[in-house]
């Protein structure tokens, strides 16, 4: 036993210079990180001279997941810790620590991103952290008192005879003090009412619309629609010496007009004409001169929490009606950042909100009013008049009218408004909403569509900005229902797993780039939550080279198995797959045919969509030719397919990747006798056999695009 205990001594050290060498835990690493963090942060404090309550910290410091959502979520966590007390300065401890922490937290989170995103990594003003101008405001002062502004329209005399009047003058009043007018206007009209059981008078069957004249004052909208009226405008303005003169033509642009205005000459007078009658309505307080400020983050919380504590009368079927609350005030920050992003003026807000609170009005659409709303101008011009609100409230968008644009902004900022996160999002060709679900029993939360139009989730892009790294931006729908999932997960998971995409981007360029670190990084974060996005995105985008990338996609589908994630979240796998595949196409190719197709062996493994990508592989594999047999070969497996049938959802699919591939061949020519090629198979199979109608399918739509030719056109209704 003596004989062995040098050996057993030699070994112990082997094993501790190798742990010494091994670089520390995900979980050593996260800690490490949030507790420097919160050192530097305090740090910065000082050398401010900002002095923080002891309780206030200690209150950070005592809940694990709060303190890694105040340190460990921002690069700079000053801003969050200072926006928090901030928020708890102007509406109490009550509020902020105990009826309403995550709201708070969500708040104070959401405005460190709007002042300014930093470099990740940054830690004071010379590295490009936020500057001591932005911070928020941590000096004692009184609490906050919510107050809704009123109306700021101040109402100008403008027959004022101690002033001399000018054109602005004049020009209000032509409108004011000229006969009023006789309009159509439509209206909704409950049927007669019928009486239950119990003598409650209900409408017998649904509102109808009806359409009646009515008389009304002469607006500018009726000036600038009617050239008898343009006339008069014209002579009065000149009888009062002014040279203003108005050229609209005749009904061009009416009330209710919804054709585009194709004369661009005419555009430019119904412009400069809608400029005049605003610039006066706004100069004599019939409008607003501008439109209302953004409320501070602590009125709009403010404004959340009074809402929030709103009931409904006591009356029967008052839950079902007004349904309140529409969604919790006490969820998880993660999903309530939607909501504290909305910066519509509290005037505005309260409009929307007392009429839901006296009737259970909820208007989330608008008039759809056609190709008319392309036209900012035109469309702003058709109905100008006396208002007491800007262009871009919600209650312009109602009394303008609009296409799928205003329809989303309408149906999000309602929402909103009534307490329910939500944000516009892009489809092709369409706009849609989003917003965060609370299922009510279960207490289970997710982000969905609505008003979708032209698409699913695949092809969704949320507005509202993905400010859950030190980034921001737009990113598809996808990435906000994995905050939703996460969530439901597990509030610190989630929290751990933000943090930890922190302290990755904190690390050095050289780290992040060694193919281990990636592997044990996303897989460290998958652990904690399957739902990391943040922490497969950057994985993924830090791979070093192409088998890197393609080993992350494995590791993520291998975690997600082990997680048991539901099969109808394929989505996003398929989302962090097409992630780590562009992620090749940016990185160098393999360097021989053989890594190429071991490459293309994965890639079709996978499931690979990217067609630049596979167009390379077959390119680096088989030469041009083996390109275009391989394009001529997904051309006759289309045609072959069942889904062909069922519509143009496969052909539109198909068309995508033809374009990318034709964007591969920069040599005209060649372009066009590869898309001959490929054209081939559809010789007397140029059309898809919909219900009603024989369409060009879009395949070959596109291959004619680039073999030079003349699409053909639709065969018609059938």
């Amino acid at each position: 036993m003596a004989r062995l205990r040098p050996f057993a001594a030699l070994a112990f050290a082997m094993l501790a210079l190798a742990a010494a060498a091994a670089p520390p835990s995900w979980d050593a690493r996260l800690s490490r990180f949030v507790d420097a963090a919160r050192r530097r942060t305090l740090d910065a404090c000082e050398s401010r001279g900002i002095r923080l309550p002891k309780d206030f910290l200690d209150w950070i410091d005592r809940d694990p997941v709060l303190r890694t959502s105040v340190y460990g979520c921002r690069a700079d966590p000053l801003p969050v810790l200072l926006g928090l007390r901030s928020l708890e300065i102007d509406l109490g401890e009550q509020a902020v620590r105990k009826d309403y922490p995550q709201l708070a937290l969500a708040f104070a989170m959401q405005d460190s991103y709007a002042k300014r995103v930093p470099k990740a990594g940054t830690w004071n003003d010379a590295d490009g952290a936020v500057p001591a101008d932005t911070l928020p405001d941590v000096a004692p002062r009184k609490p906050l008192a919510l107050e809704v502004p009123g109306d700021p329209r101040v109402r100008v005399d403008t027959k004022d005879p101690k002033r001399k009047l000018d054109r602005n003058d004049h020009v209000v009043n032509f409108l004011e003090d000229h006969a009023p007018v006789e309009v159509d206007v439509t209206a909704e009209e409950l049927p007669p009412l019928e009486y239950d059981d119990k003598g409650v008078a209900r409408p017998r069957g649904e509102p109808v619309k009806v359409t009646r004249k009515a008389v009304r004052p002469l607006a500018a909208a009726d000036v600038i629609a009617s050239a008898a009226l343009q006339a008069e405008f014209n002579a009065y303005m000149q009888a009062h010496g002014d040279g203003t003169r108005v050229n609209c033509g005749n009904g061009a642009v009416a009330w209710n007009s919804t054709a585009a205005v194709g004369d661009g000459e005419l555009r430019k007078r119904i412009a400069a004409a809608h400029e005049l009658f605003h610039d006066a309505y706004r100069a004599t307080g019939r409008m607003p001169a501008e439109r209302d400020r953004a409320p501070t983050p602590a009125e709009s919380m403010a404004w959340f929490m009074r809402n929030d504590r709103w009931r409904p009368p006591a009356a029967e079927g008052a839950q079902a009606r007004w349904n309140w609350p529409r969604f919790p005030l006490n969820a998880p920050w993660p999903v309530l950042m939607m909501l504290a992003a909305d910066d519509q003026p509290l005037r505005e807000r309260e409009e929307i909100w007392r009429r839901y609170a006296e009737t259970g009005e909820a208007r989330t659409y608008g008039e759809y009013i056609g190709d008319i709303a392309q036209q900012f101008d035109m469309q702003s011009a058709r109905r100008l008049s006396p208002f007491a609100f800007s262009y871009g409230s919600i209650q312009m968008m109602w009394k303008d009218g609009g296409v799928c644009g205003t329809m989303g902004n309408i149906g999000a900022r309602t929402e909103r408004i009534l307490g329910v996160p939500a944000s516009t999002a892009g489809q092709p060709g369409h706009c849609a909403m989003v917003q965060m679900d609370c299922d009510r029993k279960s207490g289970v939360f997710r982000c969905k569509g609505e008003q979708y139009a032209t698409g699913g989730d695949e092809v969704t892009i949320v507005h509202a900005g993905w400010n859950y790294d030190d980034t921001g931006g737009r990113r598809p729908m996808v990435f906000h229902q994995t905050i939703a999932w996460g969530v439901n997960a597990g509030l610190g998971s989630l929290v751990d797993t933000l943090a930890m995409r922190r302290a990755w981007d904190a690390l050095p360029a050289e780290e992040r780039a060694d193919p281990r670190e990636c592997r044990e990084f996303l897989e460290a974060g998958l652990s904690r939550n399957p739902y990391a996005m943040a922490v497969a995105e950057a994985a993924v985008g830090a791979a070093p080279d192409a088998a890197s990338a393609v080993a992350l996609v494995d590791s993520l589908n291998a975690a997600l198995d082990k997680a048991k994630v539901p099969a109808d979240r394929k989505l996003y796998r398929d989302t962090v797959r097409d992630l780590a595949h562009a992620r090749v196409l940016a990185l160098p190719s393999p360097g021989s045919p053989e890594k190429s197709a071991a490459l293309l062996a994965d890639l079709t493994r996978q499931g690979c969509t990217n067609a630049q990508l596979l167009a390379r592989c077959w390119r680096e594999t088989s030469g041009e030719e083996g390109f275009v047999e391989r394009c001529v070969k997904a051309a006759e497996d289309y045609l072959a397919s069942p889904d062909r049938a069922k519509g143009r959802k496969a052909g539109e699919k198909l068309a995508t990747q033809v374009k990318a591939w034709a964007r591969t061949i920069k040599d005209r020519k060649v372009r066009e006798l590869w898309a001959a090629t490929v054209l081939k198979p559809f010789e007397g199979k140029e059309y898809l056999d919909l219900p009603g109608k024989r369409s060009i399918d879009p395949v070959v739509a596109e291959l004619c695009k680039a073999a030079g030719r003349k699409v053909p056109p639709d065969a018609g209704a059938r």
